[in-house]
């Protein structure tokens, strides 16, 4: 039963820690397209240029740090994995003999 455990949680970490990095690496893209969005949605598409700007940088800013979140949970979850792997893993084989 341990080892089901494990192989959920590695394959959990593994998606949280791959769309992080997506996020991440996309956040230009991401936010540049939400900013374009935004600005079609303004009053015959017009728009201060700073305020465009200020609109793009913050969707980018968004999408890093939700990014950076999931690719921490990510490692961290890995890494508990491994250790939980490691401390309960050694304890069942030592009950099996």
């Amino acid at each position: 039963m341990l080892n089901e455990h494990i192989k959920g949680l590695s394959i959990i970490s593994s998606l949280l820690a791959i769309a992080g990095l997506v996020l991440m690496f996309s956040s230009i893209s991401f936010g540049t397209a939400l900013g374009d969005s935004w600005l079609l949605n303004q009053v015959d598409g017009v728009a201060d240029t700073s305020q465009y700007n200020m609109i793009v940088e913050t969707y980018k800013n968004n999408f890093v740090i939700t990014g950076s979140i999931l690719f921490s949970a990510g490692i961290l979850t890995a890494i508990l994995t491994y250790f939980t792997a490691v401390l309960f893993g050694k304890k069942e084989n030592n009950n099996i003999v």
